[in-house]
């Protein structure tokens, strides 16, 4: 087995009637623990602004970062740099993420399956790290050396 691959383990859970998501544990900076949702919807991935304590923020022209729900409606947005993100034997350092208020999602959550997300691990990410999604063993495969 290619050592530079790297299996972490998934949850598939079924929020509402065949409505499945697909949720990873991390840690972020070292030291805050959560679940994402993996999303290969979202182009940025993207943590809720409440849970990220410690950042360095980017410049950014507005008007090239514009984050949108699925409604069409606008959601305000800041580009910042973490330390490090990592799921379990998986971390990568100085990551550019887009921070959102996620309250309303996390409302869902709450209401659906008594849970609480930090933040969507989109495309840009799963790209980048050669991403796999192996649903019969609900494992998330990443390439460590892309």
């Amino acid at each position: 087995m290619n050592n530079t691959l790297i299996h972490i383990p998934i949850e598939i859970i079924e929020l509402e009637t065949q409505s499945f998501h697909l949720l990873v544990r991390c840690t972020l900076n070292g030291e805050q623990n959560g679940e994402m949702v993996i999303d290969t919807g979202a182009s940025k991935t993207v943590f809720d602004q409440n849970f990220v304590l410690d950042y360095q923020q980017k410049d950014q022209d507005k008007d090239d970062l514009q984050s949108c729900g699925l409604g069409g409606s606008k959601i305000e947005s800041d580009l910042v740099e973490i330390k490090s993100l990592s799921f379990g034997d998986f971390i990568t350092e100085e990551l550019n993420v887009v921070l959102i208020d996620l309250s309303q999602i996390n409302n869902m959550y709450e209401k659906h399956c008594q849970r609480q997300i930090c933040g969507l691990l989109g495309s840009d990410f799963l790209l980048r790290h050669q991403a796999i999604i192996d649903y019969q063993k609900s494992s998330l495969i990443l390439n460590r050396n892309p």
